[in-house]
């Protein structure tokens, strides 16, 4: 065999051998970000867990530009295997950055997941919010941009809560004693976890742990966006609501209100800045996030 033949050969297989090496990788990406989706579709996120929870790292507020900062909190449930996960939270200060509601419609829910929407609107963080009916329909209070798409709930324990923005200050309001006049953005969740720095959310015999997502204002009026990493188990509402109201120096975060979010399936976190990039994603396609923005991205 010839030299140039033979380094003809070499040079097929090893193309031969880069295009499937890149076949492999695409596909290897595609199955880990559908891991998810897979385990979703067979097990049921939601667990009765009584053992108790254990903080393995407080973590540390890491500031990546002024008004935005980065936590993780580290947790396992004692006796379980395998059952480390963190709470990612985010520290937004509003008068520094930007937070609006972005509601998409159901016809257009399909092709719309939220990294797509982040590189669409340009938001450095997003996190989904409200509850919503199968068909999408958005349940309680819902201020986008002061435009009220839907009407404020009376009832039910889902939707305690009122997150609003005023003129760049956020409030977390019971549904009973809201004026939303003025008003620029909100939504309503619930049930309540702190009020007035006082844990609401009390231990019950059966404890439900689940992925969670959570909205906090502290005493500087400064916004909480927080959610589960874990595909499996998580908090109950009783162990999250204690780790929201604990003091930062007991590994707390110190929240004075705070109200739980959609959890469980549609649990969505996403952090898309150039220091730290974060992801929670899931299968569920939600109607409702929460974003935040520098003030020319808005």
């Amino acid at each position: 065999m010839g030299k140039k033949r033979k380094r003809s050969l070499i040079a097929t297989f090893a193309v031969l051998f880069l295009l499937l090496a890149a076949v492999v990788l695409f596909f290897a990406l595609q199955i880990h970000r559908r891991i998810p989706d897979l385990l979703f579709q067979y097990v049921d996120e939601r667990q009765h867990d009584s053992r108790p929870l254990k903080l393995t790292d407080a973590g540390e507020w890491e500031t990546l530009e002024e008004g935005l900062e980065l936590r993780e909190i580290s947790f396992r449930r004692a006796g379980r295997i395998l059952s480390g996960f963190k709470l990612i939270a985010l520290r937004i200060d509003p008068q520094h950055l930007n937070l609006r509601m972005i509601h998409i419609p159901a016809d257009k829910l399909a092709a719309v997941d939220m990294e797509t929407l982040a590189g669409q609107t340009g938001a450095l963080a997003l996190m989904n919010t409200s509850y919503f009916e199968p068909e999408y329909k958005v349940m309680g209070l819902l201020i986008v941009n002061g435009e009220q798409l839907s009407p404020l709930r009376k009832g039910g324990s889902l939707h305690h809560g009122v997150w609003l923005l005023r003129e760049k200050h956020a409030f977390l309001l019971h549904r009973t004693n809201i004026d939303l006049q003025g008003v620029e953005q909100a939504f309503q969740a619930g049930p309540w976890l702190v009020t007035d720095g006082e844990i609401q959310h009390r231990a019950s015999k059966t404890a439900l742990v689940t992925r969670r997502s959570a909205i906090a204002v502290d005493k500087r009026g400064r916004v909480l966006m927080m959610a589960t990493d874990t595909l499996l188990g998580g908090f109950s509402l009783a162990e999250l609501s204690q780790w929201l109201a604990r003091p930062e120096d007991e590994g707390g975060l110190d929240a004075w209100r705070a109200i739980n979010c959609d959890g469980g399936t549609s649990t969505q976190l996403l952090l898309n800045h150039p220091r730290e990039h974060r992801v929670i994603r899931s299968n569920t396609h939600v109607p409702v996030y929460l974003g935040v923005f520098r003030p020319a991205n808005i």
